[in-house]
């Protein structure tokens, strides 16, 4: 057994022929590329004891092992290929190891001539399925594979089967009612005139171990049905392998599916120890839709190879193309006419891209362009069914099965005349059950999923319908209000479960805000839904994104509406709050000046809104220009905070609180209350700012708001850090870490890292400083947030902390440990430090409730906050 490179392997005598002069060459090729046979598996998606025994000279590998053996160790296929050719001519017997007969059985044609790459847990799984159930289905969408996979796993079972398999292709055929006598007729059994095609076959197959293997059963499903049916019930000895867009829904059934190959992770950065900057990793590992398609690219444009120059835009085709094998096959054709980069661009019209111009004039018309394939499956869709794929088709980051319903529960034209709730979920099941849409449990929920691919074929016969327009509208409408709904439920107790909706929602946001609207979409259907954007980009850490989604909006919307009505003065409102939200999350991606224009931009506008009326006259039920004057305050208190001008932010806020009206799904009032909090922590002033903050986290508590808590926990951790008490920060940062997760909060989860490193780094603990800050880089970045979102004291506290730890490690010591936080993530190494630190005594008169029920851990939080208030040193009570 092979390992690592330069272990002997069974030893071969180079003299003794061909074969063994083959292997010889194959081992020098790895042993130079030195690699395992583990790490060549994780490359090439064989085993590592099916590659090792390509290279043991004991019988020459197949073409596809062989491939992907020289793959995986840098060299080129083509020159081994003929090498292998010619041995195989030398040497007696078939290349074929894995093939337990020689003929091929019928129907099934001769091998193919392209290579077969991945499908081992399929093929695996079909075999393990055969041996246990008489019949098996794979099911997919078009051009995944099917045909091609039933036939390989075929050929892998054949010999089981004494009486041999045959092939009954059903693509051709048009009529329900003919399918048995097609099997019959591929069989060679002869039905008499006026003879039931099934009985015949029973009585001539009768006591015969056969695989029948149907393919292309989707257009012919009750047919299909009722000929396995009755085959099964006469016939014991039988089995049947089929192939289908959509299962044959007979009792004996199991479905095998048929997924597209995998695809290339995305590129993303990676911070680089060393310094502050990041740099991107364009190195894109092997993927099986790479491989296929640099197999075909090699075969159709001579010379084309994968480099480090063209890497990752070939993984950007593949992805677009959804690894869909029949699509990556055409456009690989297609490299004889385009770059790789002239592809990728082209891709945004793939159904003309890859029309017959570019297929193989040997197989059927409809695997012949990427259009026809999915006419097929348009054509075997419900009215229903149709409608259905048209409107997701809009939803480009899935949808859950409840929104999909309401989505689709109108008809075409719009009309208030909803078909019935069961009409609208049997055509969604139907889209699962034709391999159009997926499913995939998300929560308690469910949640279907397009492929890109299908999608633009949904948009593409939308538009045909002339229905675009109408369909947009309501799925702007529909998204815009679930935002809406989230941002007015922040600040309470629903605030977790929107924020957790939002974050599933989000590429669905992104595709709405950065789109142009229709024509007849007022600007407030935008505007109004602002206020979920800003508390949901920040907890998705997506905050340069939604600084940007801001910036896009009120560029399209740079005043607000006129206000010469109730109605307009609504729209100036709405406006007004969507300034708010710019402000704030640009001030979080660091742009001060941007943030300060949005606030006096608003400030000025709010004149278009009617006054809170005198003591005397009635008071309304929302008092819009008082709330949003407050909410405008409170912002710029928290912009010279970040700035680091605590006197001007208390100056803000204390004018924010005079006014006696917020907005509280904005958190205007516990907001300033904290920023009087934090502003006192960086001024010096201890017990104020234990007071502060515990009454901010008090309000924060009553509200249910689970987001601020976490904030508010991580300033405490903050002031008892500064006042030389890590024990006490440390016991602060669990319980805001606790909350985080509970929201999964990556950019608070930054945040506190920043402040645990900072705390272990100040108790001596610097290798686990540096593990965590390693960790912590990797989580900044992406979200386009300035470290510590600016804040001028804590940068301090980072870099004092940094300071420290290569004092005590020493610079090689410190990238160590630096690269692995990078390498385990933020979560884990945040694990290991808490860990890893000596366990924390209870504070004196608490009790914790080992079931961790809330209520509980809210008294703690409160507890602990009086006991730190109660022991702080005489001298900070001064």
């Amino acid at each position: 057994m092979a390992g690592r490179p330069g272990r002997r392997e069974q030893p071969l005598d180079p003299q003794a022929g061909p074969l063994e002069r083959f292997a010889l060459g194959l081992r020098a090729l790895r042993e130079r590329a030195g690699l395992t046979y583990s790490e060549m598996a994780e490359a090439s998606h064989f085993s590592p004891s099916t590659l090792s025994q390509a290279a043991a000279g004991r019988r020459l590998p197949t073409r596809d092992v062989l491939r992907a053996y020289v793959r995986a160790c840098g060299g080129d296929p083509r020159g081994w290929e003929d090498r292998w050719e010619r041995v195989r001519r030398e040497v007696p017997g078939p290349a074929e190891p894995d093939s337990a007969v020689g003929d091929v059985p019928q129907g099934l044609g001769d091998t193919e001539a392209t290579s077969f790459v991945g499908r081992e847990a399929e093929m695996a799984a079909g075999s393990m399925l055969l041996d246990r159930f008489r019949l098996v289905t794979l099911v997919g969408t078009g051009g995944v594979g099917k045909t091609r996979l039933a036939k390989r796993i075929a050929h892998s079972v054949a010999g089981r089967f004494a009486d041999g398999v045959h092939c009954v292709e059903l693509a051709d055929l048009d009529d329900d009612q003919a399918v048995t006598g097609t099997i019959a007729s591929a069989m060679g059994v002869q039905v008499g005139s006026g003879q039931e095609a099934s009985r015949a076959l029973a009585v001539a197959l009768q006591g015969r171990e056969i695989l029948l293997l149907l393919d292309n059963c989707e257009h012919l499903l009750a047919g299909s049905a009722r000929a396995v049916r009755a085959l099964l019930t006469r016939l014991p000895g039988l089995r049947i392998l089929a192939t289908s867009r959509q299962p044959l829904d007979v009792g004996a059934e199991h479905v095998l599916p048929v997924e597209p190959l995998g695809l290339p992770p995305v590129a993303h950065a990676r911070p680089d120890a060393s310094s502050s900057a990041l740099s991107v990793t364009e190195d894109t590992p092997p993927s099986p839709a790479m491989t296929l398609f640099a197999d075909r690219a090699e075969a159709a444009s001579p010379g084309f190879r994968i480099t480090e120059a063209n890497r990752h835009v070939v993984a950007s085709v593949c992805r677009r193309l959804d690894g869909l094998p029949l699509a990556l096959e055409i456009a690989a054709r297609r490299l004889r006419t385009l770059t790789p980069d002239e592809l990728l661009e082209r891709l945004d019209h793939r159904f003309r891209l890859l029309g017959p111009g570019a297929s193989d004039p040997t197989v059927h018309p409809r695997h012949r362009a990427l259009r026809a394939l999915f006419d097929w499956s348009y054509e075997l869709c419900t009215d229903a069914e149709r409608r259905a794929w048209q409107q997701l088709s809009l939803c480009s980051g899935g949808v859950l099965l409840t929104d999909a319903e309401q989505l689709c529960g109108r008809t075409a034209t719009g009309e208030d005349s909803p078909p019935a709730e069961d009409d609208t979920f049997e055509a969604l099941a139907g889209l699962v059950d034709k391999s159009l849409a997926s499913r995939v449990d998300a929560g308690a929920q469910t949640r279907l999923h397009m492929l890109e691919t299908v999608r633009a074929y949904g948009q593409e016969r939308l538009a045909e319908d002339g229905r675009t327009r109408q369909a947009l509208l309501r799925h702007r409408a529909w998204y815009l209000g679930l935002a809406a709904q989230a941002g007015a439920a922040y600040g309470s107790s629903r605030e977790a479960g929107w924020l957790r909706r939002l974050r599933a929602e989000h590429v669905n946001l992104r595709q709405i805000v950065t789109a142009d609207p229709p024509a007849g979409e007022p600007p407030e259907a935008v505007l109004r839904a602002a206020p979920g954007f800003w508390l949901h980009c920040l907890t998705s850490g997506n905050v340069g994104e939604g600084a940007g989604w801001m910036r896009t909006l009120l560029e399209r919307h740079p005043r607000p509406p006129s206000s010469e009505s109730s109605e307009s003065s609504e729209a100036v409102a709405a406006w007004c709050r969507a300034v708010w939200v710019a402000g704030f999350l640009m001030l979080l991606h660091g742009d001060h000046t941007g943030a300060q224009e949005m606030i006096t931009r608003g400030e000025q506008s709010l004149g278009g809104i009617p006054a809170a009326p005198g003591p005397s006259e009635p008071e309304p039920e929302t008092p819009e220009r008082d709330e949003l004057t407050a909410a405008l305050l409170q912002l710029r208190s928290l912009v010279a905070l970040v700035a680091g001008d605590p006197e001007t932010s208390v100056k803000y806020a204390d004018a924010c609180l005079a006014g006696g009206r917020w907005c509280s799904s904005l958190l205007t009032q516990p907001q300033c209350v904290a920023q009087l909090g934090f502003a006192a922590v960086l001024q010096g002033r201890r017990p104020q700012s234990a007071d502060l903050l515990g009454q901010a986290l008090r309000m924060s508590e009553e509200r249910g708001d689970t987001w601020h808590r976490c904030y508010l926990l991580w300033a405490l951790a903050v002031d008892h850090g500064e006042a030389g008490e890590p024990e006490t920060a440390l016991r602060f940062l669990r319980r805001a870490l606790r909350h985080i997760r509970e929201i999964d909060e990556c950019m608070g989860e930054a945040a506190l890292g920043e402040t645990l490193a900072w705390v272990l780094s100040s108790q001596g603990d610097a290798r686990l400083a540096a593990m965590v800050l390693g960790a912590v880089d990797g989580a900044w970045h992406p979200s386009g947030a300035p470290r510590l979102f600016g804040f001028a004291s804590l940068t301090a506290h980072r870099e004092r902390c940094i300071r420290n730890a290569h004092e005590a490690l020493g610079r090689a010591e410190y990238a160590r440990a630096y690269r692995e936080g990078l390498g385990v993530g933020l979560r884990q190494a945040v694990k290991t430090a808490f860990e890893q630190q000596q366990p924390q005594q209870p504070l004196p008169g608490n009790t914790r409730n080992t079931q961790g029920t809330q209520d509980a851990q809210d008294t703690q939080d409160s507890q602990d906050i009086r006991y730190a208030r109660d022991t702080r040193p005489m001298e900070d009570a001064s």
